[in-house]
């Protein structure tokens, strides 16, 4: 049975727990036991207790992940690379800095989209509620009054009666959207071009060049970490790349790796990293220290997705407050206007 356990913090967790059993030396079959004792998750304990059932009968971790499931193909890669090379737990300390990064990372990126779509939904709503709901009270009572409305206050009651009219449709409209956008995040296919097409819209961005410099790095450091050289690094780079953008980018660089090209020049020519980090990796093969400056651009680089993504949402939320603010302020003024003017009367 396969498993699809994607959640980048019970993978994180589970690497961090699983490479501490390894270093205090206990099999891991025992570590496995041990984690399914500890787990409340029904759903997590079922696949622990699979992943335990494949190797009690001597089978290699690898070949267990690969057979139960739930871990993504790069991250099964990395698991035989580890056994090959005995450093599995390297491997795993890896392998969970970079899920528990790779999370924020994702978490970030969702609370952008998220938050301007809640207030967007919250700001139709209020104009749904004063157009048909509250403005036909005062035309009544101004009809009673003899008071006609003025002209934005006519355009408004009249968009208002098209609305009511049609909120049916405009509703099956609204469900048929929000439809297209579950199919399109639950089918990858249609999620990674979803993605494409964001990424080729936005590409120049700072968000999107703070995300492709931590994506990258922080892939970079784990497997220079886990004993691999510069070129398997970026093979193994290419399974990390979050969008076609970046596959491009990192295929280019191997490319030019592969003819000759030193990495930092490579890193630079493509630009991968800025200006900034490339000096600091130039520094970093002087010292023998590529592995921890890749792990330091890769927060730094983390950090400034973050702060562009709370720049984003800093815009997002005054610009959608003051468009809030005056749409209910004109319908407002609009019934106003004639009471005031019947009252100076």
């Amino acid at each position: 049975m396969k498993f699809k356990l994607k959640s980048g913090t019970f993978l994180s967790a589970f690497c961090t727990e699983l490479a501490m059993i390894i270093e205090t030396g206990i099999p891991i079959n025992d570590g496995l036991l041990m984690l399914i004792d500890d787990e409340d998750n029904q759903k997590a304990k079922l696949f622990l207790s699979s992943l335990y059932d494949e190797m009690k009968d001597g089978g290699s971790f690898s070949a267990a992940t690969e057979k139960v499931g739930g871990f993504p193909k790069y991250a099964v890669d990395m698991f035989k690379i580890g056994e090959k090379t005995g450093r599995l737990d390297s491997v795993l300390r890896s392998l969970a800095v970079y899920y528990d990064r790779d999370a924020k990372i994702k978490e970030s990126v969702k609370s952008a989209v998220v938050f301007p779509l809640v207030l967007f939904a919250l700001l139709l709503c209020v104009m749904w509620i004063l157009l048909t709901k509250v403005l036909p009270v005062f035309e009544t009572v101004f009809e009673q009054l003899g008071i006609s409305f003025n002209s934005t206050a006519g355009m408004l009651m009249r968009i208002g009666s098209f609305v009511e009219q049609f909120s049916i449709f405009i509703l099956l409209i609204a469900a048929a959207i929000i439809i297209a956008i579950f199919v399109i995040y639950k089918v990858y296919t249609l999620r990674e071009g979803a993605k494409a097409l964001f990424s080729s819209i936005f590409k120049n961005s700072a968000l999107m060049r703070s995300l492709l410099t931590a994506r990258f790095s922080a892939s970079m450091a784990m497997t220079l970490k886990s004993g691999l050289d510069i070129d398997e690094s970026l093979s193994l780079a290419l399974a990390f790349a979050p969008n076609k953008l970046a596959v491009e980018k990192i295929s280019k660089c191997k490319q030019a790796v592969s003819e000759g090209l030193s990495f930092n020049d490579a890193i630079l020519e493509t630009k991968i990293l800025s200006p900034v980090y490339c000096r600091m990796l130039a520094l970093s093969f002087k010292t023998g220290s590529t592995d921890d400056i890749m792990e330091l651009i890769a927060e730094k680089s983390e950090e400034e997705a973050a702060i562009s993504i709370e720049t984003l949402i800093g815009r997002i939320e005054p610009a959608m407050a003051f468009i809030m603010s005056l749409l209910i302020g004109l319908v407002l003024l609009s019934v106003m206007f004639p009471l005031l003017a019947v009252m100076g009367g």
